[in-house]
């Protein structure tokens, strides 16, 4: 068994205890926002990046941090300073937060958790919340495709 194996049956196991009504609500929030900011810091930046770019490709208005009606906020910890600031200083709109850790203050800060277990690991730091994070948002892009009525040809008209 190679280490592929282990990191696939990490990333299965993080994800699975995901309610599909969670997702469904997820889906349900970026429908509806008029305007939307996907953040995180370090590795979860990257994941947030990515995101927010298909995001575009789906033809939503996806922007920086500021008088947005939803932000997705990444963070493994729930709890580093920088987003901990940002997501406070949010006064209007609503806030979703994908951690691993749904008792952190960046979490108690949202309207929507989204937790993924990934605390406990063989990989380093939180190489494992970052690769679930993106293998479920991933997800979440085909559910937007289905419910947004948008073909994946569309999308590459709309690519960078």
């Amino acid at each position: 068994m190679g280490k592929e194996d282990l990191i696939l049956r990490e990333i299965k196991k993080a994800l699975k205890d995901i309610s599909e009504g969670k997702s469904r609500k997820l889906v349900k929030e970026i429908v509806d926002a008029k305007k939307i900011s996907v953040i995180g810091h370090g590795r979860s930046w990257h994941v947030a990046k990515s995101f927010a770019m298909r995001l575009k490709h789906l033809g939503l208005d996806v922007g920086n941090v500021g008088n947005k009606n939803l932000t997705i906020v990444l963070s493994g910890s729930g709890e580093t300073k920088d987003i901990l600031k940002i997501v406070k200083k949010i006064k209007k709109g609503r806030i979703i937060c994908i951690t691993a850790q749904e008792d952190s203050h960046i979490a108690k800060e949202a309207d929507l958790i989204i937790e993924v277990r990934a605390r406990r690991s063989k990989q380093p730091m939180r190489s494992l919340f970052e690769q679930s994070a993106l293998v479920y948002l991933d997800g979440i892009v085909i559910k937007l495709m289905k419910e947004l009525k948008i073909s994946e040809k569309e999308m590459w008209k709309k690519h960078d």
